[in-house]
């Protein structure tokens, strides 16, 4: 198996903590596991996840379907007797797959993932509408939920008027986040 490479070891503090911990701290107890209500979803259970992690393994868990399966419910953190902050983790391999191209742009999850960055990054937060009309014209399966489209902007779940304010202060603050990080590479 691959190493860690240094790089995602610095990604995140999750990581960076996790860098200063035993391999034994994860004594494989697998409560995350039998909490976790995706498991059957995943390709590596929640606890082997963390175990790759400690061992750095990293090939294994960026290749995983589990980081895109993971809702980050965190029943896996709240279970876990050692504290170790299973959902964190998940994402932050989540992000780090992304950026290295360790997943297929037309995955559906990954997909998502990528929608709502630019939901993000153009509005400043999520907006639902904005949002589903970008997955949808991302997939190009524009009439599969269409009537639960249609039940959502009945009961006003989808508001077309409720578009959020205040980006221009969210992508300076991005901009910033990415100097940083460029300027840290």
């Amino acid at each position: 198996m691959a190493t860690q490479s240094k790089p995602h070891w610095t990604a995140s503090p999750a990581l960076a903590h996790l860098r200063t911990l035993s391999p034994d701290v994860c004594f494989q107890c697998n409560r995350c596991t039998a909490g976790c209500p995706l498991l059957p979803a995943m390709d590596l259970t929640p606890a082997q996840v963390v175990h790759h992690m400690l061992l750095g393994q990293w090939e294994p868990v960026l290749k995983s379907e589990t980081i895109w399966a993971c809702v980050h419910c965190e029943t896996c953190t709240a279970r876990c007797p050692q504290e170790v902050n299973v959902s964190e983790l998940l994402q932050v391999a989540r992000v780090l797959a992304w950026r290295e191209g360790k997943v297929d742009p037309n995955h559906p999850m990954a997909g998502y993932f990528a929608s709502f960055l630019e939901n993000l990054y153009v509005y400043g937060r999520s907006a639902e509408l904005p949002l589903t009309i970008i997955c949808k014209l991302k997939s190009e399966d524009y009439f599969r939920d269409f009537m639960l489209g249609i039940r959502l902007i009945a009961r006003g779940r989808l508001n077309f008027f409720s578009i959020p304010r205040g980006a221009a202060t969210y992508r300076r603050l991005y901009e910033r986040a990415a100097e940083k990080e460029a300027a840290g590479s």
